[in-house]
């Protein structure tokens, strides 16, 4: 059955209660920047739930790492295990079906974000659920890719159970 944009956000809503981890809803604070966005939940202190407002047929999930500048200065092109990481995350992202993208401000890398939909006319607790779990499995992934390839390398990120963790504990 196909869900409106409303019926998709309160669904989330409750979905992220169940989780007991803190939340916000930002849809104000976003559209006022934006009208790309329909609605935005920020959970914990690097996941996001939104809504696209150019796709009515599904939610984002999305893990944003933010580095610190001592861990950005080796993400350069030049760098061979820079190059090494970014074949590795490919591969992690390609076989565990998320996407990712690498932040950049300027030339700079300095972050990354890796992300997953769910489809509305699937869209459950369990859905969500294993979703946003798999999300934060890959990104507990890329982190320990990206420590094994720099030594030195803190991925400070706002670790918290959002990423640490599956949505159970």
């Amino acid at each position: 059955m196909v869900k409106t944009s409303e019926e998709m956000k309160s669904l989330v809503e409750e979905f992220i209660k169940v989780t007991g981890i803190k939340y916000e809803d930002q849809t104000q604070k976003v559209r006022e920047k934006s009208q790309l966005i329909e609605w935005q939940y920020h959970v914990g202190t690097n996941v996001i739930v939104s809504k696209n407002a150019n796709r009515t047929d599904r939610i984002h999930l999305n893990v944003n790492m933010r580095f610190t500048t001592q861990d950005a200065k080796l993400l350069t092109i030049g760098n061979p295990s820079f190059s090494k990481a970014v074949m590795e995350t490919s591969e992690i992202c390609t076989i565990c079906n998320v996407g990712h993208q690498w932040i950049k401000d300027k030339e700079n890398i300095v972050g990354l974000a890796i992300f997953a939909h769910v489809d509305e006319e699937i869209l459950d607790r369990v859905t969500f659920h294993n979703t946003w779990d798999n999300v934060a499995r890959v990104t507990g992934h890329v982190q320990k890719i990206l420590r094994s390839n720099f030594s030195g390398f803190s991925a400070q990120n706002n670790q918290d159970v959002t990423s640490e963790k599956s949505m159970y504990g």
